[in-house]
């Protein structure tokens, strides 16, 4: 798999948020603004703080999709059962932009950023990268959260992927990977 690095991406502010390493949010918002989006899908939106970032931060996004679990949903691991949100999307619930869908609900057809950072188990992994490969628009772009994670399993779906000639590229010292469509 391809390598970047952040300053190769114009990357140079590195903060803390809940559930991403230093930096990887401005790595993650560098991403997005570099397609423009109109619209994004979070899938594994929790309480909202990488969409409240989006929509503070992302001036070209009119619509925010989030897409999350209901309460009895069973993960394929485990340790991921301290995940579910009490209230999905909580913190940018006021936003006119943002929707949130739960699983099972009907998914977009169309976006042009497409995060993916929910369910880690590699079938939830696959299924979710298959769906958006589907609907991305024509220069969109796929981000995935979590490749280098010992803990989930989504470096193996990744490695998987790249290897059946999908053009991921890592970035270096983030648990990031993007595809450029």
């Amino acid at each position: 798999m391809k390598t970047i690095t952040k300053a190769e991406l114009g990357v140079t502010g590195s903060t803390v948020r809940q559930y991403m390493h230093p930096g990887e949010q401005e790595v993650l918002l560098t991403l997005i603004k570099s397609v423009e989006p109109h619209t994004m899908v979070e899938i594994g939106v929790n309480v909202g703080l990488t969409a409240r970032a989006v929509l503070e931060n992302i001036p070209s996004i009119e619509r925010y999709i989030g897409i999350d679990v209901h309460a009895a949903y069973q993960f394929e691991i485990p340790a991921q059962r301290i995940e579910h949100p009490g209230e999905p999307g909580q913190l940018v619930k006021d936003d006119p932009r943002f929707e949130l869908r739960l699983r099972g609900a009907e998914l977009p057809h169309a976006a042009d950023v497409i995060f993916i950072d929910g369910d880690h188990g590699k079938r939830a992994v696959m299924a979710d990268s298959v769906w958006a490969a589907a609907i991305i628009n024509h220069g969109g772009l796929i981000i995935w959260h979590d490749y280098g994670n010992p803990t989930v399993e989504v470096t193996g779906v990744l490695n998987r992927l790249q290897a059946q000639g999908r053009n991921l590229t890592h970035v270096e010292n983030t648990w990031l990977v993007f595809e450029r469509r």
